[in-house]
C-alpha cells in the first residue's frame, strides 16, 4: 500500500527532491536579499507582473524552483536565478518565504513608495532601436524603458553608452561581480551589449528619489581637500550626467538606495572595477554620514 501511494504522490509531483530536504526558514531568508527584488522583502511584490510568495505552501514554492532549475517550468529571469541553487537552498527559501504572513503591513511590505509600479501608459519609449527587443529580460529588475522600479536596481535611462558597455563587459568577465547580473549577460554578443547599450542610452531618466541636502552639496561641488575627497563634479559633472566618452556614468536621476549600496561596495571594496581605483580611493575616506548626504544630494540633480 505504501509503494503505490509513493507512486501515485511521485506521479503527482507532490514529492520532488527540493521538497524532500527539511527547509530552514532563517536560512532562507539570509538566501532571499536577490528574491526580494522582484517578490518584495516581505514576500509581497510591488510590481503586479510577480507574484506574491508569502504564504505560498512550501512544498510548492521547492517544487517551482526545482522546475525553474531542471527547465520543465520555462522562464528567462527565473532560470538563471535558480541555476546555482542547491536542493537544500530551495528548501531554505521555501521554507522562508511559507513562514511570512500573506497580508503583512503596508509599513512592512518592503517596497518604498517610490518603488510602487508605474501604470502601463506611464512608461515612455523614446526611438526605434534593435536593443529594445533584446531588453526584454532587462525589463524585471530595470523596467521596459530603463526607469527601474525597484530603488535598489539602477536606473539605465539616459545613462551614458559607454559606461553601459564597460559595466556589461565588466559583468561578462568578472570584473564587476554580481550573481543576478552574471548570468543575465553570459549570452550577450558585442552587437548585443551595443544594442542595448545605445537603447538604455536614449530613454529618458526619470526623476531621482533624493532630496536637496546642503552636506551633499559641498561634497560633490567643493570636495574635502584636508581629508583628500576629490570633488564629484570633475567626473559626474555639474547636474550629474557624467562623461560619456570617459565612461564616467550619470549619478543625478539614481534613486538613493542604489548610490548607497555602490558607494558602500566601492568603500569595501567589494567593488572594484572602476578605472585606477578612483572610486575606491574616494569612497574609503566617506564616512556613513558623507554618504548619507551625498546620495540624497546626487539623487536630486536633474
Amino acid at each position: 500500500m505504501k509503494k503505490i501511494l509513493f507512486t501515485l504522490l511521485m506521479g503527482l509531483g507532490v514529492i520532488n527532491t527540493a521538497a524532500a530536504f527539511a527547509g530552514d526558514a532563517a536560512a532562507g531568508k539570509a538566501k532571499s536579499s536577490t528574491c526580494s527584488a522582484c517578490h518584495g522583502a516581505n514576500g509581497i511584490s510591488a510590481v503586479p507582473l510577480y507574484p506574491n510568495l508569502a504564504g505560498q505552501p512550501a512544498a510548492y514554492l521547492a517544487k517551482q524552483l526545482a522546475a525553474f532549475k531542471n527547465g520543465d517550468r520555462k522562464d528567462m529571469m527565473m532560470a538563471p536565478m535558480a541555476a546555482g541553487l542547491s536542493d537544500q537552498d530551495m528548501a531554505d527559501l521555501a521554507a522562508h518565504f511559507a513562514s511570512l504572513p500573506r497580508t503583512p503591513a503596508a509599513a512592512d511590505s518592503g517596497a518604498s513608495a517610490s518603488a510602487a509600479p508605474a501604470a502601463a501608459g506611464d512608461v515612455k519609449i523614446v526611438g526605434n532601436f534593435p536593443g529594445q527587443a533584446k531588453a526584454a529580460a532587462c525589463t524585471a529588475c530595470h523596467g521596459a524603458d530603463g526607469n527601474s522600479l525597484i530603488t535598489m536596481y539602477p536606473k539605465l535611462a539616459g545613462q551614458n553608452a559607454d559606461y553601459l558597455a564597460k559595466q556589461i563587459h565588466d559583468f561578462k568577465d568578472g570584473s564587476r561581480k554580481d550573481p543576478v547580473m552574471a548570468p543575465m549577460v553570459a549570452a550577450l554578443s558585442e552587437q548585443d551589449i551595443t544594442d542595448l547599450s545605445e537603447y538604455f542610452a536614449a530613454q529618458k531618466a526619470t526623476a531621482g528619489n533624493g532630496k536637496a541636502n546642503d552636506e551633499g552639496q559641498k561634497l560633490y561641488f567643493g570636495g574635502d581637500a584636508e581629508r583628500g575627497i576629490t570633488a564629484c563634479i570633475a567626473c559626474h559633472g555639474v547636474n550629474g550626467k557624467g562623461m560619456g566618452k570617459a565612461a564616467f556614468p550619470g549619478v543625478g536621476n539614481q534613486n538613493v538606495e542604489y548610490l548607497t549600496t555602490q558607494l558602500e561596495k566601492f568603500r569595501s571594496g567589494e567593488r572594484a572595477n572602476d578605472n585606477s581605483k578612483i572610486m575606491r580611493d574616494i569612497a574609503a575616506r566617506l564616512t556613513d554620514a558623507d554618504i548619507a548626504s551625498l546620495t540624497q544630494f546626487m539623487s536630486s540633480l536633474k
